[in-house]
């Protein structure tokens, strides 16, 4: 009789030891990401809007970058009427390709050579204007 009691025991021990080891998990899918927003921005600083060179890009080389950038100092040569020149006649100077390795953006960007000169939304507008194929616009 203690046997069959054991028996019982076991088997509802067993039944118990079943029923909660197991587990399922209910996978639920992530929504599809929405299309891309125009007004978003490119790295979460830069707005999506054109830059222009003549408009934006040159007036942070006029105020920011003319003590030691005009004609007759260090090169790139800033000054109006000739920097867009001189900037692609500078290898590596603008890659439009790789924007972030340009050689102007990598000295503007914050720990960049010129950072000290430039603020963090130059160098993002400078980025933005190259990867928009830095236009002479």
């Amino acid at each position: 009789m203690q046997i069959k009691k054991l028996k019982a025991l076991f088997t509802t021990l067993f039944v118990i030891f079943i029923f909660t080891s197991c587990s399922s998990d209910l996978i639920v899918p992530e929504p599809p990401e929405p299309p891309p927003n125009p007004n978003d921005t490119i790295n979460d600083t830069i707005p999506q809007s054109i830059i222009s060179y003549s408009g934006a890009i040159q007036p942070i080389f006029t105020s920011k970058c003319m003590p030691c950038h005009a004609s007759g100092a260090a090169l790139p040569i800033l000054e109006a009427g000739k920097s867009y020149q001189s900037l692609m006649s500078i290898p590596g100077m603008v890659d439009t390709i790789t924007p972030g390795n340009s050689d102007l953006y990598k000295s503007m960007k914050p720990g960049g050579s010129m950072s000290n000169y430039s603020k963090k939304a130059n160098a993002d507008s400078v980025y933005k204007w190259i990867d928009q194929g830095a236009k002479n616009n």
